[in-house]
């Protein structure tokens, strides 16, 4: 609860570490919670957060009105965070710009599991994949260092899976972290999906029109290896 001199301005409701995140039921569930909860103490605002995102809004007319979204991984505090801060939280928002709630790209989850193996090859236990099927590798026997699946158990592209993982990556490249990514290995991993983008043709001039997400893909690889020819 955020108070100031015994007025109460905010009630949030905290949920265990990637509960929300990339779970639309549990987020409109921990919303209704906040949101009776708020009711019964005649509080206007209410946030959820399970640590790896926060989302705030004004309760208006009985609805809710986007006020803060933040991704929390980034250790430098988003400014519209202010929005919820003392001097913040009382003033109402007109713009609300990218604060409507969102779900995160899905690439850093890992759900405790028993070791699993297929044909001798050690998989994760979340995606049940082995360490191949994934942009970056960290330690090939832990598993939990393996983030952003991009292909299928035959070694086959997964059309649903790519695009994630690029955008994961490139939210990491402008500034936003991707956990367990060291900086110096994302060139490489940028790498490895822009391969995977040109064995299924979504890369620039490989067809007609090329989605946002491919051309912000090579967008970056030709920005790094500028930096690199300049070096």
């Amino acid at each position: 609860m955020l108070t100031r001199l015994d007025v109460k301005y905010l009630l949030i409701e905290v949920k265990r570490p990637g509960s929300l995140a990339w779970n639309r039921k549990a987020v409109e569930a921990a919303l209704n919670q906040a949101w009776a909860y708020a009711d019964k103490q005649k509080i206007k605002q209410i946030a959820i957060s399970d640590g790896l995102m926060l989302y705030a809004a004004d309760v208006e007319h009985g609805a809710l009105r986007d006020r803060v979204f933040a991704e929390l991984q980034s250790e430098k505090p988003q400014e519209d965070l202010w929005w919820l801060s003392v001097h913040g939280i009382y003033r109402e928002r007109a713009e609300v710009g990218d604060a409507g709630l969102r779900l995160l790209p899905e690439t850093e989850v890992l759900e405790p599991a028993a070791t699993t193996y297929a044909d001798g090859a050690l998989l994760h236990p979340k995606y049940g994949l082995p360490a191949s099927c994934f942009a970056f590798v960290g330690h090939a026997a832990d598993p939990s260092t393996w983030k952003l699946p991009y292909l299928t158990a035959d070694g086959g592209v997964d059309a649903k899976r790519l695009p994630k993982a690029i955008a994961a990556i490139l939210s990491n490249y402008r500034g936003t972290k991707v956990s367990g990514i060291p900086d110096r290995d994302i060139p490489d991993v940028l790498s490895h999906l822009a391969e995977a983008a040109t064995r299924v043709g979504k890369m620039p001039g490989q067809s007609g029109e090329t989605a946002a997400v491919y051309q912000q893909l090579a967008e970056a690889l030709d920005q790094l290896r500028g930096r690199s020819e300049g070096h």
